[in-house]
């Protein structure tokens, strides 16, 4: 059973007027969190992405060396 304090702050958040709106949302939201881990696990599960322009490594010039 859904608990209305629940619904009525989740219809606030979202800014719409209808529980069933509100349910339908969060729904739809959870499942595409779902589908998106489910694609970054077979993304790491693949050996993660490759850096291949190097924009995550540090920058060697503020290094002395």
């Amino acid at each position: 059973m859904l608990c209305e304090e629940e619904v009525r702050a989740l219809k606030r958040v979202l800014g719409v007027s209808t529980d069933s709106e509100a349910v339908r949302i969060a729904v739809r939201d959870r499942l595409a969190l779902e589908e998106a881990q489910a694609a970054f696990r077979r993304i790491r599960a693949r050996g993660g992405v490759d850096d291949v322009f190097r924009r995550s490594a540090p920058d060697r010039r503020t290094h002395a060396g």
